[in-house]
């Protein structure tokens, strides 16, 4: 009724030209803007906000990732990635020791979700499996996670980066060198034939298309 006064129209006048002439938005359009609003960030938040600064741990607390170091055969391997197809994601991941493949997981991820935000899914889940795994006595407790993302290294190794994911990989890295564990980060171009990394990319990719796999 106020569009039709405004307009000075008849009653018989449709709502969406009462609109027009009017010059008011529907009332659709900013409820759909803030619905949309609310989905990006809330169904994704668990993945992406930052931390708030309340939250920010003391430096000490923060694990120290030095630079990248080459994919030693007589450790533990983690290799992980992430894959975004058409609108899906999964995230993979696949321990290896001594060419024995150990463990091998996939997940399904939010369709929010970016490569790099899967890749950082992978490598927490690959770490929180760490202590699970039957391995002999003498292993030595030293464990490489090889990743192609950039961006993850890069917030790992600079501690004034607070977000969520990072967080929780942090603490877990922390957790694991409380029971004498070594954490090591090697960044590895993807798709250059390094049998670990190409089969998390077969793994990522299998879990966005045919929704196989953990849902996270």
């Amino acid at each position: 009724m106020t569009n039709i006064k405004i307009a000075k129209a008849f009653r018989t006048l449709s709502y969406e030209a009462s609109c027009v002439l009017a010059g008011v938005r529907p009332i659709r359009l900013p409820v759909e803007e803030k619905v949309r609003t609310y989905k990006a960030t809330h169904n994704n938040n668990e993945y992406v906000a930052p931390l708030e600064v309340r939250y920010w741990p003391h430096l000490a607390e923060i694990p120290l990732i030095g630079p990248s170091t080459e994919i030693p055969h007589n450790v533990i391997n983690i290799f992980t990635d992430g894959s975004k197809i058409g609108g899906k994601v999964g995230a993979a991941a696949v321990i290896i020791k001594d060419d024995i493949v150990l463990h091998k997981s996939m997940y399904k991820l939010h369709e929010r979700c970016s490569n790099n935000q899967a890749e950082q899914i992978a490598i927490l889940k690959a770490l929180e499996k760490i202590q699970s795994l039957q391995l002999a006595e003498d292993t030595e407790k030293i464990v490489v996670v090889n990743t192609d993302s950039k961006v993850t290294l890069d917030r790992l190794q600079k501690r004034n980066k607070h977000y969520i994911q990072i967080r929780n990989i942090r603490k877990e890295i922390k957790r694991l060198d409380d029971q004498k564990w070594t954490v090591l980060f090697n960044w590895v171009k993807a798709h250059v034939g390094i049998e670990g990394n190409e089969m998390a990319d077969r793994l990522a990719k299998k879990a966005a298309t045919d929704n196989i796999g953990e849902l996270v």
